[in-house]
């Protein structure tokens, strides 16, 4: 049974089991172990989000005493690009700051179960397949860790680079392997030696990418401008499946 680790956020202790009992529903319904964490603030919830792809779905509320839902998910926006956010509020007037922190849906108080369930539905459709998960040999012992901490990853001698949000892991297993066992949208092959996530470009600076942390990934000379345009339509792909 695939388990699904989501968080809940909001002030109400009434709202958040209600809204527990609502994902729990759904998940037995479709099959998933979901463990479902309960934070009663904004600060709370940081505290606990020492790493990216600790959580995969996180439902903010977005009136809460102190740090507000949306201050909320624009920090953890910053940490993890991956994370499905969906806020839950009693107003609709929320779009300019879903649209900020690239939410992929907000749900009307009181949450009723035929939203929670089309919410889900979209989460999971749009989750990485198959894996959500990458694993390799680091020094003969192996290492499994998200796909949404990756950057990028470069060819070095005859290693591969992988850089991640928090430290860089060394492995001998080929780009082109990496790239097959990644199977992901979100990572382009933007250089015979550079596989790039995406979700961590800042923009285009001549002929490299400009990354989240500063540095600069180079785009191959051979295909720049077809490298340069898929980049763009999955861009503009991501802000239409955000509306």
């Amino acid at each position: 049974m695939p388990e699904l680790s989501i968080a809940i956020c909001d002030d109400l202790i009434e709202e958040r089991i209600h809204l527990a009992k609502l994902i729990q529903a759904y998940c037995k319904k479709c099959a998933l172990s979901p463990q479902i964490h309960l934070f009663s603030s904004g600060e709370e919830l940081l505290e606990a989000f020492t790493q990216p792809g600790l959580f995969q779905i996180i439902f903010l509320d977005i009136y809460m005493p102190g740090m507000s839902g949306v201050d909320a998910a624009k920090k953890i926006r910053a940490m993890d690009s991956s994370v499905f956010l969906l806020f839950a509020t009693t107003s609709q007037d929320h779009g300019m700051d879903s649209f900020q922190v690239q939410a992929s849906d907000y749900l009307v108080k009181p949450i009723q179960a035929e939203g929670v369930a089309q919410a889900i539905d979209w989460c999971l459709e749009h989750m990485p397949k198959p894996l959500r998960q990458l694993a390799v040999l680091v020094e003969g012992e192996q290492r499994t860790f998200p796909l949404a901490v990756i950057q990028y990853i470069d060819v070095y001698g005859h290693q591969s680079r992988i850089h991640t949000n928090q430290e860089l892991i060394v492995t001998r297993r080929g780009l082109d392997d990496l790239e097959a066992a990644i199977d992901s949208p979100d990572f382009l092959r933007c250089h015979r030696s550079y596989l790039v996530n995406m979700n961590y470009i800042q923009g285009m600076e001549g002929n490299d990418f400009r990354m989240s942390d500063g540095s600069l990934v180079p785009i191959g000379s051979t295909h720049t401008t077809q490298i340069r345009n898929s980049f763009i339509d999955w861009t503009y792909l991501k802000a239409w499946k955000q509306e």
